[in-house]
């Protein structure tokens, strides 16, 4: 590709990157769009939500939290990435989740993910033209109870990332590619803490982005997808006709051979709801190497199935927070 174009592409990928949460090693995945976790709700909660995973969100926190859906939920949202440095950089999510009697829960989603618009020059600064990247994802899930309280998930997806069209690329290639991949997801629900009375919990695990590397021009040259171990715990402390509380914790650990322990993510989060019309949320994210160690908040209405989240989220320490809303419905 031209400088120009190679140098637009770097900083929104960084600046992504950082947005996304993600350590070093994620920073150099391709398909970027599939690290970015979508919900206001978790947002809010300091992205912990590997064991709560109780809406269409679950498609992307936990399949196997499909196993446990009840009618149907749909979700959406819509945020500019980075709005301190490109209001063309946006990230659109929609996902369904239904349960189907006697099978368990069915699923789908799509995101887009615009890296805005860039003007390609030649080596000595001429205008070529001006173009828009790219990326898109579409999955498919089906979550089951394995056993009493267990359930597993799986979910399929394809992604296609456009950077650049041919005219623009020094070797004359459009900068485009396209691969799959699968999440494998586990929810346990405790019924009852051990010791204690009417307090349920919840473990999660979910592997993310299992699936072959993605190329664009050269094929000797392909990127690994952002693969992800994610362990969860939640607690459900309290409970009564009129409160709700929820506290929840998670670890993320980076699959890509770059990857070290140290680049270890936790996110640590709790949820207050009154009345099952307003939630007051509030939470954490430790990412030393992505350099976000920030407390996250943000609140939720609902009405009659329908529910409002809103969260800020911090970046990456060299960029703004961030707002964040969502909307879902259940029937």
């Amino acid at each position: 590709m031209s400088r120009a174009v190679t140098a637009c592409l770097g900083l929104f990928l960084l600046a992504i990157a950082g947005w996304a949460g993600s350590a070093s090693a994620q920073a150099e995945a391709g398909a970027q769009s599939l690290l970015i976790a979508p919900g206001a709700r978790s947002d809010a909660m300091g992205r912990a939500h590997v064991a709560v995973a109780d809406d269409a969100n679950a498609m992307w926190w936990n399949t196997g939290g499909m196993a446990f859906a009840k009618g149907s939920d749909f979700t959406g949202m819509y945020t500019k990435l980075v709005p301190d440095l490109a209001d063309d950089v946006f990230f659109t999510y929609a996902s369904f989740v239904r349960h189907v009697e006697g099978w368990g829960g069915l699923g789908a989603s799509i995101g887009y993910l615009s890296y805005g618009k860039s003007e390609a020059t030649d080596v000595d600064g001429n205008f070529i033209k001006e173009f828009t990247s790219w990326e898109g994802a579409l999955s498919v899930g089906y979550g089951t109870e394995l056993a009493d309280n267990v359930g597993i998930g799986v979910g399929l997806k394809v992604v296609h990332v456009d950077l650049a069209p041919a005219e623009v690329t020094q070797d004359n290639k459009k900068g485009a590619g396209t691969t799959f991949a699968a999440d494998v997801g586990m929810l346990y629900k405790v019924a009852t803490l051990p010791g204690l009375t009417n307090v349920p919990a919840s473990l999660g695990v979910t592997v993310q982005n299992l699936g072959p590397d993605i190329a664009y021009i050269d094929e000797d040259q392909s990127d690994p997808l952002g693969r992800n171990l994610k362990l969860g715990f939640a607690v459900y402390p309290f409970s009564n006709e009129s409160f709700r509380t929820l506290v929840a914790a998670d670890v993320n650990r980076s699959l890509l051979p770059a990857s070290q322990w140290r680049d270890l993510i936790y996110n640590i989060g709790g949820e207050l709801e009154f009345n099952r019309l307003i939630a007051l949320r509030i939470g954490y994210i430790n990412d030393e190497v992505g350099t976000i160690q920030d407390a996250t908040y943000g609140l939720g209405l609902m009405f009659r199935g329908v529910r409002a989240d809103y969260a800020k989220v911090p970046q990456s320490k060299y960029l703004e927070s961030v707002n964040r809303f969502s909307v879902s419905y259940h029937f």
